[in-house]
């Protein structure tokens, strides 16, 4: 259900959201005006901690956690392009939206048995029991 619900999510933005985790970043400084307090409290970490995730210097190895990450890409996600995403919606909503999904089922038997898809073609005989 995740992936139908990140798809229908995905057709509502005009451009798609920042990949990389630096972009990402640069997109939360630039809605918190440039205030890494901020965007430290949003992330739960220090004030410096973000500094140093935003100045990439020569020889520096800090960046964020795999955790971290998560984070900054959630709050990315769910504060990328909010009245695009706003219009769209009232827009689908207005006209309904129409999904066309493809799904395949399928299941494991014993050979032999009488679920096997061999013994439902011409060419091949089934053992009786």
């Amino acid at each position: 259900m995740g992936e139908i619900s990140e798809g229908l999510e995905q057709l509502l933005y005009t451009q798609p959201v920042p990949s990389t985790t630096a972009n990402q970043l640069r997109a939360l400084l630039r809605w918190e005006r440039g205030s890494t307090r901020q965007v430290a409290a949003l992330l739960g970490v220090s004030q410096r901690t973000v500094q140093r995730w935003v100045t990439r210097k020569a020889g520096s190895s800090s960046c964020p956690s795999a955790r971290h990450e998560q984070t900054i890409a959630d709050l990315v996600r769910a504060r990328w392009q909010p009245r695009v995403r706003a219009r769209r919606r009232a827009e689908a909503e207005e006209r309904g939206v129409v999904v066309h999904t493809r799904a395949r089922f399928g299941f494991r038997a014993g050979a032999g048995s009488s679920d096997d898809p061999a013994c439902g073609s011409s060419r091949h005989t089934c053992p009786a029991r």
